[in-house]
């Protein structure tokens, strides 16, 4: 069980960050960590937790929060998530070759810019509100449709989730003693 607390942690806190974010979006817009605990999944845990703990977050969280903002369960915004884990896979497999402190910080901010623009990507694919131009996908990767918010703050508010989870799950598994290897008796004289 005490292997497993880590992992349960981490996905109690992103289901707690998705969801409030999903229940308030006035003040925490896209304040939720997905790319981040994916990331941070990938690049640390090792056997089944790799893919379980993020799974388990996303699918735990996403039919409450796709309700929450008046989504239906399974929609186009389905695709967009999925192309933002799809993208943060591929740079969880670069940032495995240096888990250092730095490298894992620059891609978490790039899986951030990646799920942005892809999720935004998809919006402005799917949702009539934006016109099929130029102009249409300036305003979904920046302004957003009339009458809502920008949506430059989800990618602020995103990119700052991602850094701190990141940060965090950094500073704890910093934190933590680290297994000693002993040599193993073939190779001990």
């Amino acid at each position: 069980m005490n292997r497993w607390l880590p992992a349960l942690l981490i996905v109690v806190l992103l289901a707690g960050f998705r969801i409030l974010g999903s229940a308030f979006p006035e003040n925490l817009p896209n304040f939720q960590p997905l790319p981040a605990i994916l990331l941070c999944s990938l690049v640390f845990l090792n056997g089944i937790q790799r893919w379980l703990v993020p799974a388990l977050a996303w699918l735990i969280t996403d039919p409450v929060t796709s309700l929450l903002q008046g989504y239906p369960v399974l929609g186009w915004h389905n695709l967009s998530v999925a192309l933002g884990i799809a993208a943060t896979v591929g740079i969880s497999q670069i940032a495995r070759r240096n888990t250092s402190t730095a490298p894992v910080l620059f891609s978490a901010a790039l899986s951030a810019i990646a799920f942005y623009f892809l999720t935004n990507f998809v919006s402005f694919a799917t949702d009539p509100l934006y016109a099929k131009d130029l102009h249409g996908f300036a305003q979904a990767q920046w302004t957003g449709p009339t009458g809502f918010g920008p949506t430059w703050l989800f990618l602020r508010n995103l990119m700052a989730a991602n850094l701190a989870f990141t940060a965090i799950f950094l500073a704890a598994r910093n934190s933590l003693p680290q297994p000693v290897v002993k040599p193993s008796g073939a190779l001990a004289r």
